[in-house]
C-alpha cells in the first residue's frame, strides 16, 4: 500500500472556540503517524479538508426587505418577529437550520428578541432556521432596532452557500460571499477582528481615537508656539 484514503468532511464550526484548521491538520497527522508508526515504506496521506477549509472564507451580505411585527403587548417568545432578507434558502443559505451560522447587524450589542428569518421567494421552504422536532420554526435573536432596508451579514456560508445559488421564482441570486480571506491561518483576521462586524467596529472606533489625539497634540504644539 502506497497511498491512504481518510475520507474528509472536517466540520466547519463557527463558534469563537472552534478548532483552527491548523488544530484540525496536527491532530490528523498526530493520529496517522501513530496509526502507521510500524509501515514499512512510504505512505502518502489524502483527505477532502472539506467545509473546514473554506467555510470561514466570507461573508454573504443580504438586506432586510420587511419586518412583520406583532402588536406591541405581545409576547414575543410565543409571537416572535418576521424578517425577511433579500437572500434565503434558495440564494446559499439552504444549511442555515442544520449550520451555525454567525449573524450580525449594524447595531451595537444591545435588547435583542427573537426572529424567525424568511427569504425573498415566497416559497413554503424559505424558513431560513428550519423547523424544530416539534414542528415549531426555529428563531435566532436580532436587535429590536432592526429596521427594513438595514444590511444583515451572514458568517459561515462560503464552503457551499455559491453552489446552493439559484434565481428561483425569477429572485437572482445575490453576489457570491464576499471573500474577506483564505487561508488557513485563521488567526490573521480572527486576532484582531473576532469574525465579527462588532470587531470592525471596535477597530474603527480605535482610529477614530487615535486620529483625534493627534489632531489634539497638534493644536497644543501649534498655540504653545503662537505664545512663544
Amino acid at each position: 500500500m502506497k497511498l491512504a484514503n481518510i475520507g474528509g468532511g472536517w466540520a466547519g464550526i463557527s463558534t469563537k472556540d472552534a478548532p483552527s484548521f491548523t488544530d484540525y491538520n496536527k491532530t490528523t497527522m498526530d493520529a496517522f503517524s501513530s496509526a502507521f508508526a510500524d509501515w514499512d515504506g512510504k505512505l502518502t496521506m489524502t483527505t477532502e479538508p472539506g467545509r473546514a477549509l473554506i467555510s470561514k472564507a466570507g461573508w454573504l451580505q443580504t438586506h432586510v426587505l420587511n419586518i412583520s411585527q406583532p402588536s406591541l403587548i405581545a409576547d414575543l417568545s410565543t409571537n416572535p418577529r418576521r424578517v425577511y432578507l433579500s437572500a434565503g434558502t434558495h440564494h446559499g443559505l439552504k444549511e442555515g437550520s442544520g449550520v451555525s451560522f454567525e449573524w450580525h447587524t449594524c447595531h451595537l450589542p444591545g435588547t435583542t428578541g427573537p426572529c424567525v428569518l424568511y427569504g425573498p421567494t415566497c416559497d413554503s421552504d424559505e424558513n431560513i432556521m428550519g423547523k424544530d422536532a416539534n414542528d415549531n420554526e426555529k428563531t435566532i435573536d436580532l436587535p429590536l432596532k432592526l429596521r427594513v432596508d438595514e444590511l444583515v451579514w451572514i458568517y459561515g456560508p462560503a464552503a457551499y452557500g455559491p453552489s446552493y445559488c439559484t434565481s428561483f421564482n425569477g429572485v437572482p441570486p445575490p453576489p457570491s460571499p464576499k471573500v474577506i480571506y483564505v487561508n488557513y491561518k485563521q488567526s490573521m483576521i480572527d486576532c484582531d477582528l473576532k469574525s465579527s462586524i462588532p470587531g470592525i467596529i471596535r477597530v474603527l472606533q480605535r482610529w477614530r481615537k487615535s486620529i483625534r489625539e493627534w489632531f489634539v497634540r497638534v493644536y497644543a504644539r501649534r498655540t504653545t508656539n503662537v505664545k512663544a
